[in-house]
């Protein structure tokens, strides 16, 4: 694993680790679990460094499931579920899935909008008591965080694409540099 996504993992650790107290608290409003893959039919467009642990990910997964992956990878379009949504409605590549993934389950703050919580239309519906600082503080340190890590890995703008174009771009890999 590189320093860069050894990086990641960290930010990917932290946000885990923030993500579970609220599943923990709020677990009777979230429909998020093995088998729903709601959240798996949306284009979400990911960073270049979530784009090599995906394909780090893609790597380390057997080869009936890579060709799998990637064959959906190509022939992907708009509103069709991920690539990596395999059978059963379970992510083929979980433990590399990108910061999204992790969290889009809970109500979601954005920097740019403070005044907007988003979630799943699935989840808290009817919930009224939301704990801010469980929800909301957390993701304030999230975006810290990236931040801090775009800045130690000297990350410069970054080509942002769908999973489903970073996973096709991996057929284009050798198999020593997958």
């Amino acid at each position: 694993m590189t320093p860069r996504l050894q990086r990641l993992r960290v930010h990917l650790r932290i946000v885990d680790g923030d993500v579970a107290p609220v599943v923990a608290r709020y677990r009777e409003h979230i429909q998020c679990r093995p088998g729903c893959g709601e959240c798996c039919r949306q284009s979400f467009t990911v960073s270049e460094l979530e784009g090599e642990l995906l394909r780090e990910g893609l790597a380390a997964a057997d080869p009936m499931t890579r060709a799998e992956i990637v064959a959906r990878a190509r022939e992907h379009a708009a509103g069709e579920p991920c690539p990596a949504l395999g059978s059963g409605e379970t992510c083929l590549l979980y433990a590399h899935r990108p910061r999204i993934c992790r969290k889009y389950g809970i109500p979601l703050w954005h920097p740019e909008r403070p005044h907007e919580l988003k979630t799943c239309r699935l989840n808290f519906r009817g919930v009224a008591d939301l704990d801010a600082d469980l929800i909301v503080e957390p993701q304030a340190g999230w975006a810290a965080d990236w931040i801090a890590l775009r800045e130690e890995l000297e990350l410069g703008r970054q080509d942002n694409r769908s999973i489903a174009a970073w996973l096709a771009g991996a057929s284009d890999m050798s198999e020593d540099s997958l």
